[in-house]
């Protein structure tokens, strides 16, 4: 068996991004950007009001207040939209509106709050200091600038900036194409009369969700019976119109578990097998490079409901970032205190499912949820976190210090 953080940076060793193609804004939520986006105007683009008020010279001011308003001559007022450019003079005010442009000449802009129309006239109860609630030109950024850079995936914000720079359509790279393979004998599609000894299938549904959450839609699934040729066939379907195949079952030791020798005789070459981790110790991963030049992956996950997810959520997740171009990392984690004792063998990393609360002195605290087992999925299901129980270790006492990794289905 290889470490957990072995089992990654080999993934990481031999997953390369897919290719880069172009979308609409309207397409691209959950890509990531293939190239840097670069300002083609400045922002913002001319000075403008933060707020809805009035414009002012700083001079006129001195000394203003509730008791001793002064009283400035209001020449005209300035939509947002508005292309007016004009000069006010001493002793004189705009009325200006949140986005509106502010003439050279205003020096701050005062809040509407602190001012009171007269005839004509607007009566100013406050001082100003120059530059007051004015967003300067180029203060963001200047044209010319890189503003993201490629690799950032496509989220709500990074769409609207694309759209506030003129994008209609921006380069990103392609979102890998999954299949799963679903293997056993005992599995039956939810909403059929089960028969003694059998269960329902949960694997396909929890991984399309999993794969649906980071934006990977239209996955097939295969179910494969336990046997070589059924296997085989359910591998090669899965295999025509894929990037990577995910498996959940069949890749263990046992005598029906046929996934590792089918995939090594489909030409795929194994990169590891079994990993030192619980729930998820016989995990495969293996490459193909076609004769076409792409290169597909499978990752054939255990059988038991809790292990396909935890290891999706921990392995896998991280190889599908990097495949649709976004980056690579391992998981943060974070220094938490454990809620409760716990105790294992040692030689395998756990990961406890787990939720966080505040103790009485501030702290946060890990507590593992009821349910621990592989087939237990509703200890996962009411799961925030993951502890980090580590490999070394037998024993983790209340009020030990853990990492946890947060449990996040959409990134």
């Amino acid at each position: 068996m290889i470490s957990y953080e072995e089992a990654l940076k080999l993934v990481d060793d031999n997953v390369s991004t897919l290719g880069k193609t172009e979308f609409r804004l309207s397409e691209m939520a959950g890509c990531y950007l293939a190239e840097n986006v670069i300002a083609t105007m400045s922002s913002p683009q001319f000075d403008n009001s933060a707020v809805d008020g009035y414009g002012i010279k700083t001079d006129d001011l001195k000394n203003a207040c509730e008791d001793a308003p002064k009283q400035l001559k209001l020449i005209t007022a300035i939509a947002a939209g508005s292309p007016k450019e004009l000069q006010i003079n001493t002793g004189e005010a705009v009325k200006i509106f949140t986005g509106a442009r502010v003439p050279s000449s205003c020096e701050a802009v005062v809040m509407r709050e602190y001012c009171r129309e007269d005839n004509g006239s607007v009566l100013v109860e406050c001082s100003a200091k120059a530059g007051e609630n004015i967003r300067r030109a180029g203060d963001e950024y200047k044209k010319g600038e890189t503003v993201l850079e490629a690799g950032i995936k496509a989220t709500p914000p990074v769409i609207a900036l694309l759209a506030s720079l003129g994008h209609v359509k921006f380069p990103v790279f392609k979102k890998p194409r999954v299949s799963l393979v679903v293997t056993g004998d005992e599995l039956v599609e939810p909403g059929n009369p089960l028969r003694d000894g059998q269960i329902y299938d949960s694997n396909a549904y929890g991984l399309t969700a999993a794969l649906n959450a980071l934006g990977i839609v239209g996955c097939k699934h295969y179910i494969a019976r336990d046997t070589r040729e059924e296997t085989r066939e359910a591998f090669e379907k899965a295999l025509l119109d894929s990037d990577m195949v995910i498996s959940s079952g069949g890749v263990s030791v046992g005598d029906h578990d046929y996934v590792k020798e089918t995939l090594e005789a489909l030409g795929f070459r194994t990169v590891f097998w079994r990993i030192a981790i619980k729930p998820g110790k016989p995990v495969y991963f293996g490459v193909l490079d076609t004769q076409s030049g792409e290169r597909k992956y499978v990752f054939g996950l255990p059988g038991n409901p809790v292990s396909v997810l935890v290891t999706f959520h921990q392995i896998v997740k991280p190889a599908l970032r990097k495949l649709a171009g976004g980056a690579f990392f391992r998981t943060e984690t974070v220094r938490v205190t454990s809620g409760s004792a716990l105790k294992k063998r040692p030689g395998r990393l756990d990961f406890v499912r787990g939720t966080l609360k505040s103790s009485d002195n501030g702290k946060s605290l890990a507590i593992p949820t009821r349910g621990q087992e592989s087939h237990m999925l509703s200890g996962l299901a009411k799961a925030q976190v993951v502890l980090h129980f580590k490999a070394e270790l037998d024993r983790l006492e209340a009020e030990d210090p853990v990492d946890v990794t947060f449990i996040n289905w959409n990134d």
